[in-house]
């Protein structure tokens, strides 16, 4: 299964930290290694500015005349319409309601500033993607559907983290993700559900 339809909207894993929402809007957050071809967006949301989460060769590709690109400080997406936004700020763009929260490593060296997670509210539901992360403490704040949280390890939380984190952040359904995609990335998404009983786990649409 690639897609949970949660109410009235679509959550569709893509690949690695990529996921398509789509309710009255389209919605992506960083897509990666998306062909052409696929369902245009409304808004395209990058959590960082590391290759595989920026990608400017999916962001063309899903890209329309009037699609907005809503990214923290540091990303470069020329050529497109853009919204820059800082933690713990909220924004209403094209009618969907996007809140920025804290996203950040706290033993590794790989993120420690210019990293966003979202909270998106789109038609109601309100999905948590967790950008390239630690558990860390801010994740007490989080009241959600849907939470997607990285479960690879090396550059973010490892699966035992995520697990711990789910105990922290308040959802209704908790998506594992950023795992299998790039080297040094792997997780047990069958650990995660049998240890998590509201987890759900998708399978990428891209391989």
């Amino acid at each position: 299964m690639n897609t949970l339809k949660f109410r009235n909207v679509e959550i569709t894993w893509l690949k690695h930290a990529g996921f398509k929402l789509k309710g009255s809007k389209i919605v992506y957050i960083d897509p990666f290694e998306v062909p052409a071809g696929h369902e245009k967006a409304d808004l395209i949301l990058v959590t960082h500015d590391h290759y595989d989460h920026l990608d400017m060769k999916s962001i063309g590709n899903l890209a329309k005349s009037d699609t907005t690109i809503v990214h923290p400080k540091g990303c470069s997406v020329k050529g497109f319409e853009s919204v820059e936004m800082a933690e713990n700020q909220t924004a209403k763009i094209k009618g969907v309601e996007i809140t920025a929260v804290p996203a950040y490593n706290i033993d590794k060296p790989f993120h420690k500033s210019g990293v966003l997670g979202y909270i998106v509210n789109l038609d109601g539901v309100k999905v948590y993607h967790a950008g390239d992360t630690d558990r860390i403490p801010e994740m007490k704040r989080i009241e959600v559907d849907i939470a997607l949280l990285p479960v690879g390890g090396t550059y973010t939380m490892d699966q035992s983290e995520a697990i711990k984190a789910t105990q922290d952040i308040k959802a209704e359904v908790y998506i594992p993700m950023h795992f299998g995609a790039i080297p040094n990335t792997k997780a047990n998404p069958e650990e995660f559900k049998e240890k998590v009983p509201k987890a759900v786990i998708l399978k990428p649409l891209l391989r």
